[in-house]
């Protein structure tokens, strides 16, 4: 998979497989090595860090399109993803039950991934 995304060759990940293709998930007191395309480390928490509807919108380009694409999620987590300086958050995420914003959706090269 690392070799796969270093060529530039298109990925997509969805919560779990964007927590595998980070370097490190942190958990039970132990730090496990993970794929190490994303330069992020995840932590995992014993309550929930986010949950419910959420809708998107690009701010860069990405897999899904130019800036400006919209669509509509959820999150169910208990994690939390701790960025490097080389990923690029391309979403801003609104929630829908208090419409409070922030930024998510990682990017790297030809690798798109978020918890939504």
């Amino acid at each position: 998979i690392y070799g796969f995304a270093e060529q530039g060759r298109p990925v997509y990940a969805e919560c779990g497989g964007l927590m595998y293709l980070c370097r490190v998930l942190h958990a039970g007191g132990a730090a496990h090595p993970m794929v190490g395309v994303l330069d992020a480390e995840v932590v995992m928490h014993d309550r929930l860090q986010a949950l419910g509807y959420v809708e998107v919108e690009t701010t860069r380009p990405t897999l899904l399109g130019a800036p400006g694409v919209r669509f509509r999620g959820h999150q169910f987590r208990y994690s939390e993803l701790r960025r490097g300086e080389t990923l690029a958050e391309v979403f801003r995420v609104h929630r829908r039950r208090d419409r409070a914003s922030f930024p998510e959706g990682f990017a790297w090269r030809n690798v798109l991934a978020t918890y939504v």
